[in-house]
C-alpha cells in the first residue's frame, strides 16, 4: 500500500520524515528511509523511492540521523528514583567511612528535616569488610531518625532514633519473611532484612503530593533525556495518585505501567478494577509479589547454600504453599502477576505456582521479575507457561563479581539472556532504578558485551549469554510493550504509536563498549517532541 493510502483522509499534523537511518524493529522489514507520522502514528515506513509526489506532508529532513523505536524500561521504582534526588545517595561510596561523612554533611546541611533517608550502600563495596550498624549511624545522625536502604532495597540501615521511633526493641518479633539483626545480646544491631525494614520504613514521613508529583516532573524530563518513552513501575498507592494528577494536569508524557503490590488486591477488587485500566499514558498491570530476597543480601532463595555461608539458603518471603495461595487468588480475580525471584529455588517455586494456578484471563502475561539465577531444567518452563523474563541487564555490571563469588560455577546460569531467548521466552529489560542509574544505553551495552562499564572482564562473563544489538533493543522495546500488554508501542510500523528517538551516531556501527556514551539528539512521543523539551 502506498504512503499516500496510509494516510487517508485525515492529514492533520502529518510530518514525513525523511533523509535517515530508521529501525523500524520490524524482522520483515528492519530498516527504511523514510517514515510518516500523523497523529500520534506511523502510518508508513519504508523506501523514499515508493513515494509519489505531492504528499499533504511536512517534511522533516533527518540529515543522517538513525532513528529507533522509543525505549521503555519496564523495571523501574519511579517515585523511589524521583525522590532520591531529595534524599541522600549514597550510591558513589566506598567505604562505610565515606558513607558516613556524607550523612553526616547531609545532615548537616538539611537541619530542617524531621528524618534522614537515603538510599545505595552496598557494603560488599567498602573495605570494612562488615555490615553497618546503629552505633555507626548515631555517630553521623545523633540528634534525630535516619534510615538508609541498601543498594538492592532488600536491608535497611537504622539509627537508634529511627528503631525508637518505630518501637524496635529486643522484644520485638520478627515479622513474616522478614528478620531483625541482632547482637550477641539480643539488641537490635540497626540491620532490617527483606520485610522487617517496614518496621521503620513505614513510621518515616511521607512526602507530600506535591512534592511528589515535582519530583516525577524532573523524573520524566530526565528519562525523555535518555531516550526512555515509557517505564513500568512497580509501586503503589502514592505514585499511582501523583502520577494521575499529572494526567490531569495535561503533564504527563511519559508512558506508564503501575504495577501495583500484592496487597492492594482486595482493594482494587472492591473498586471493580482490572488490569489494563486506563490510558495509554497511566495504566495498571501485573500485581507485584516476591518470592525472595536479593544477591548481595544473602536472602536469595537458593536451592543450594551460599558458597561462603553452607548454612544459608537464603530467605523465602513467602513459604511455596502461600506463594501458590497468592497467585491464585490473584489470577482468580483476573490478575496476572509479576513476581520478583532472584534465587534459583525462588524461581522453580514461581513457575511451579504459576503451572498449577492455571493462566489468568487478562490479555497481560505473567512475568518474573529478575530471573537472576535458574537452572537449565526451568528455562524452557517460561515460554512454554507464557511468563515473560523482565530482566535487567546492567545488574551483571554491579553483580558479575559478587555472583562469581556468592554462586560459584551455578553463576553460568545467572543472567541468561541468551538461554532464555534460545529456549522461546520473551525478554523484557529495564534497570530497577534507583537500584541502578535510569540509563537503557548502559543496559544495552551490557547487554551485547557480558562486560561492567570499566570493560571487566575483558573476555566477557560467561560471554556464551551476549545478545546482538537487535536482541537487546527488542528487550527495551518490543519486548517491553508486550510485557505492558502493548502490541502498538515498541516498533516502527503502521499502525504504531509514532514514539521514537534521532541519535546522531549509529549503534549498530559503534563499538559496543561506547553504547553506554550514547544519548539521543530528540525524542519524540506520540510524534512530538519532549526532548529536548
Amino acid at each position: 500500500m502506498t504512503a499516500r493510502a496510509h494516510l487517508g483522509r485525515d492529514t492533520m499534523a502529518a510530518a514525513l520524515y525523511q533523509r535517515g537511518h530508521i529501525y523500524t524493529g520490524q524482522p520483515s522489514r528492519p530498516w527504511a528511509d523514510a517514515m510518516l507520522v500523523c497523529c500520534g502514528r506511523v502510518v508508513w515506513a519504508g523506501a523514499a523511492s515508493e513515494l509519489g509526489t505531492g504528499l499533504p506532508a511536512e517534511p522533516v529532513d533527518l540529515a543522517g540521523a538513525t532513528v529507533l523505536p522509543g525505549l521503555t524500561d519496564a523495571h523501574t521504582h519511579l517515585l523511589y528514583h524521583a525522590l532520591l534526588a531529595q534524599r541522600i545517595n549514597l550510591r558513589a561510596s566506598r567505604s562505610l567511612a565515606e558513607a558516613l561523612a556524607a550523612i553526616a554533611a547531609y545532615a548537616r546541611a538539611h537541619p530542617e528535616r524531621a528524618w534522614i533517608l537515603g538510599h545505595g550502600w552496598n557494603e560488599n563495596l567498602w573495605p570494612e569488610g562488615r555490615l553497618p550498624n546503629r552505633a555507626d549511624l548515631d555517630s553521623a545522625v545523633p540528634d534525630r531518625p535516619a534510615v538508609l536502604t541498601r543498594a538492592d532495597y532488600h536491608l535497611a540501615w537504622a539509627n537508634s532514633r529511627a528503631l525508637q521511633a518505630a518501637g524496635v526493641t529486643a522484644g520485638t518479633a520478627d515479622p513474616p519473611g522478614g528478620r531483625i539483626e541482632r547482637d550477641e545480646h539480643g539488641e537490635p544491631t540497626g540491620i532490617l532484612r527483606e520485610r522487617a525494614a517496614a518496621l521503620v520504613l513505614d513510621v518515616a514521613p511521607s512526602p507530600s503530593l506535591s512534592e511528589r508529583t515535582q519530583a516525577l516532573l524532573a523524573a520524566q524530563a530526565e528519562a525523555h533525556s535518555l531516550g526512555l518513552v515509557g517505564v513500568h513501575t512497580m509501586e503503589g498507592a502514592e505514585c499511582l495518585e501523583a502520577l494521575q494528577d499529572l494526567r490531569a494536569h495535561g503533564e504527563l508524557s511519559l508512558r506508564v505501567l503501575v504495577v501495583p503490590p500484592c496487597h492492594l488486591l482486595p482493594e482494587l477488587r472492591a473498586l471493580g478494577l482490572r488490569p489494563g485500566f486506563g490510558d495509554e499514558w497511566l495504566r495498571l498491570g501485573q500485581l507485584k509479589l516476591f518470592a525472595d530476597g536479593s544477591l548481595g543480601s544473602h536472602t536469595a532463595w537458593m536451592l543450594q547454600p551460599f558458597e561462603d555461608d553452607p548454612a544459608n539458603l537464603g530467605m523465602p518471603a513467602n513459604s511455596p504453599d502461600e506463594l501458590e495461595r497468592l497467585i491464585r487468588e490473584a489470577h482468580g480475580a483476573g490478575w496476572p502477576c509479576a513476581v520478583h525471584a532472584i534465587g534459583d529455588a525462588a524461581n522453580r517455586a514461581v513457575l511451579g505456582a504459576i503451572e498449577r494456578a492455571g493462566r489468568s484471563p487478562s490479555s497481560l502475561p505473567d512475568r518474573i521479575e529478575h530471573v537472576q539465577i535458574i537452572q537449565p531444567e526451568d528455562m524452557p518452563r517460561l515460554a512454554r507457561l507464557g511468563v515473560v523474563a523482565s530482566m535487567q541487564p546492567v545488574h551483571v555490571a554491579s553483580d558479575w563479581a559478587v555472583a562469581s563469588r556468592l554462586w560459584g560455577e551455578r553463576a553460568r546460569f545467572s543472567y541468561a539472556w541468551r538461554s532464555l531467548l534460545a529456549h522461546g521466552a520473551v525478554l523484557a529489560f529495564g534497570s530497577d532504578a534507583p537500584v541502578e542509574p535510569l540509563n537503557p544505553w548502559a543496559g544495552l551495552q551490557v547487554a551485547v558485551t557480558r562486560r561492567d562499564l570499566a570493560g571487566q572482564p575483558p573476555a566477557g562473563w560467561y560471554p556464551a549469554e551476549r545478545l546482538t544489538l537487535a536482541e537487546a533493543l527488542a528487550g527495551f522495546s518490543s519486548g517491553a510493550a508486550f510485557a505492558a500488554g502493548e502490541p502498538r508501542q515498541g516498533a516502527l510500523a503502521p499502525g504504531c504509536r509514532a514514539d521514537f528517538v534521532l541519535l546522531e551516531r549509529d549503534p549498530f556501527i559503534l563499538p559496543p563498549e561506547e553504547l553506554g556514551q550514547l544519548r539521543p539528539m530528540a525524542t519524540f512521543v506520540a510524534g512530538n517532541r519532549v526532548y529536548p523539551a
